[in-house]
């Protein structure tokens, strides 16, 4: 099952002397930064679009270029928009609504572009970008942290610790945004000093909640949260101490069901979902329509609760694979219920792979990595020489389009053909992107 990545530490910056410089953006990186040169250096400046001309502070270095911090536009460049978000600027959370919406989408597009074009990939066979509004996120992992009792609730501020006080947030559903204010008071009420995580997703039963932190309940706390499960309408809440691995339920007073293909799925406590309902149906739809001339038997690899699995076992049987248990048996109990024919197996695909004699039974094969890639599972891929053996047909799912590229060099090596990628855009204003690679052998 795939998380979130855990927030970082900012990069250690080597020192430079500050001094404002004024600066031409020629374009906007891969991480959302505008680029200027400056003496020789490559420089990246926040907020800011390309032909902007600026004034910036230099405060640091990243890599072989400086960092630096916007202090005016003098002169903006095309393309420019006004933020919609109160919080943007020191919100962790966007990096790019200073760009309109054309302006936006095509930076989306040439980011794809861009790392294909570095692994020696072309670009002919992309489709154009699809893009899921703001507003429809239904998931989301937000920081807290308590002291004296006053708590704050939201993401992190960028490139730190610091946890801005989030009060509304357009990326989310509505619904989402709605209990931010009551799970801050229900936090300082629980909490005198502390901090972590609360995931909330919104299901068909309402919203589920999961808290994460080291604060020790008594019986008392416990029967505090479970009046707020029910005051704040909550399908179920569960709380769990840091690297304990155990959720703890507090209160389930309604099955947690999310639906993919049609099939009702109750998923583990702060279980991994596309972040938007939309983003979810695009994905699948373009996975399962590629998939149908294979048939099956399908291997769903890096399967987590179903999103795949489920749709594409209308297709024929499927076998999820997974590294974590709690997903896949949310996964099987669906299966089950819904009489489809889904095996499930519990496997770490980073350190044990699918071998070619492990492929060999099935025609097509999914793979939705983490954000690292699926480097050691596509190399077993790549090792596949006999076409009448193994999967013919591949479907690759992907947040990061760097390891993505990266991977399909590797097929590509391997000597599979890349018959077409569509980027989608579920992550609006940030250096994310969704993409659905097509490779055939």
């Amino acid at each position: 099952m795939r998380k979130p990545a855990r927030r970082s530490r900012a990069p250690a910056q080597r020192q430079v002397s500050p001094r404002l410089v004024e600066l031409e953006i020629e374009q906007v990186g891969a991480q959302g930064d505008g680029v200027a040169r400056f003496e020789g250096n490559v420089v990246f400046v926040s907020f800011t679009v390309a032909g902007d001309r600026v004034l910036a502070r230099i405060e640091g270095r990243r890599g072989d270029g400086l960092t630096a911090a916007l202090v005016e536009v003098q002169n903006p460049g095309p393309g420019r928009a006004d933020p919609v978000c109160p919080h943007f600027g020191r919100c962790g959370g966007c990096a790019l609504q200073h760009l309109d919406a054309a302006a936006h989408a095509a930076w989306k597009s040439g980011l794809l572009s861009l790392h294909l074009a570095r692994a020696g990939i072309g670009d002919e066979t992309m489709a154009p970008l699809v893009s899921v509004p703001p507003g429809t996120r239904r998931r989301a992992v937000f920081a807290w942290s308590v002291r004296r009792g006053e708590a704050v609730l939201g993401f992190n501020a960028r490139a730190s610790h610091a946890v801005i006080d989030l009060e509304s947030c357009p990326l989310l559903d509505p619904a989402l945004v709605a209990l931010l204010g009551p799970v801050r008071r229900m936090l300082g009420e629980m909490v005198k000093d502390g901090s972590g995580d609360a995931t909330v997703t919104l299901t068909e039963g309402g919203p589920d909640l999961l808290i994460e932190g080291e604060a020790r309940l008594d019986l008392f706390g416990r029967e505090s949260l479970a009046r707020f499960a029910e005051t704040a309408d909550l399908a179920r809440l569960h709380w769990r101490r840091p690297g304990t691995g155990f959720a703890e339920p507090i209160a389930c007073r309604r099955p947690a069901l999310v639906r993919f293909g049609g099939v009702a799925v109750e998923p583990p406590p702060g279980a991994f979902l596309q972040p938007s309902p939309e983003g979810e149906r695009t994905i699948a739809e373009r996975v399962v329509e590629a998939l149908a001339e294979a048939g099956g038997p399908i291997a769903d690899l890096y399967a987590g609760c179903g999103s795949f699995t489920l749709p594409l076992a209308r297709l024929g049987a499927v076998h999820a694979v997974e590294g974590e248990a709690a997903p896949l048996e949310s996964l099987g109990a669906a299966a089950r219920a819904a009489g489809l024919a889904v095996t499930t197996e519990i496997r770490d695909l980073a350190r044990r792979p699918l071998g070619p004699a492990d492929l060999a039974p099935y025609r097509a094969v999914v793979l939705d990595p983490p954000r690292a890639g699926a480097a050691a599972q596509v190399a077993e891929l790549a090792r596949l020489a006999d076409p009448r053996k193994g999967p013919g047909l591949a479907s690759m799912v992907s947040c990061n389009p760097a390891t993505l590229a990266r991977d399909l060099r590797v097929l590509i090596d391997g000597g599979w053909t890349l018959i077409r990628i569509m980027p989608i855009d579920q992550f609006p204003w940030s250096a994310h992107l969704e993409a659905v690679a097509i490779v055939r052998r």
